[in-house]
């Protein structure tokens, strides 16, 4: 059982009239049903032996959007089998959503790996903005009581606590590896 649907030809693009901005025509990605039986389906897609990305997006966003869903792409052989279970839905409702998927996949974006010095960073440059507000409220409520701006003991001890937070950041940003996290979603496509 072969189905073929290549997306190519011009005729559904709309026409442009004079005066209006030309917009990229949206690329159709060219695929066919290699073979079907309900609980699994096998696509070729020619574009997953050349385009590593798009084969990355397209098993994230099968995975991520397919209950109960495996997916075992092969880049040699320019195709993907997806393993699904047979009680979601409808075998030809199951194949025009994974059908969908594959036209949608390469708009996705991937989740960025991030840095633990990038989240431990950001922690502290948060507890040191909340330090530096703080100290601008007692400023601001000594300046209005004494029509002056004092050093009182709040201000000392926001003061302190600021350097303290500064000096545990320096600490251990200088300690902490250069390690990359990945999101869940992204470590089961890898």
């Amino acid at each position: 059982m072969i189905e073929r649907n290549s997306f190519k030809s011009n005729k559904n693009r709309p026409i442009r009239k004079s005066g209006q901005p030309q917009t990229a025509p949206v690329q159709k990605i060219s695929y066919s049903v290699a073979h079907a039986m309900p609980g699994r389906i096998r696509f070729r897609i020619p574009r997953l032996s050349k385009d590593t990305e798009y084969a990355k997006k397209l098993q994230l966003v099968i995975e991520s959007q397919t209950k109960n869903a495996t997916v075992r792409i092969n880049p040699t052989a320019a195709s993907i089998i997806v393993h699904y279970s047979t009680q979601l839905m409808p075998v030809e409702q199951m194949r025009s959503h994974l059908v969908n998927l594959i036209q949608t996949a390469p708009n996705i974006a991937l989740p960025t790996k991030v840095g633990t010095k990038t989240i431990v960073g950001t922690m502290f440059d948060a507890l040191i903005s909340l330090f530096e507000s703080l100290r601008n409220v007692n400023k601001a409520s000594t300046a209005i009581k004494h029509h002056q701006i004092k050093k009182n003991f709040w201000e000392r001890l926001l003061s302190s606590g600021e350097n303290i937070i500064k000096g545990l950041k320096s600490a251990i940003m200088f300690v902490l590896p250069n390690q990359k996290l990945q999101s869940q979603s992204a470590l089961n496509s890898a």
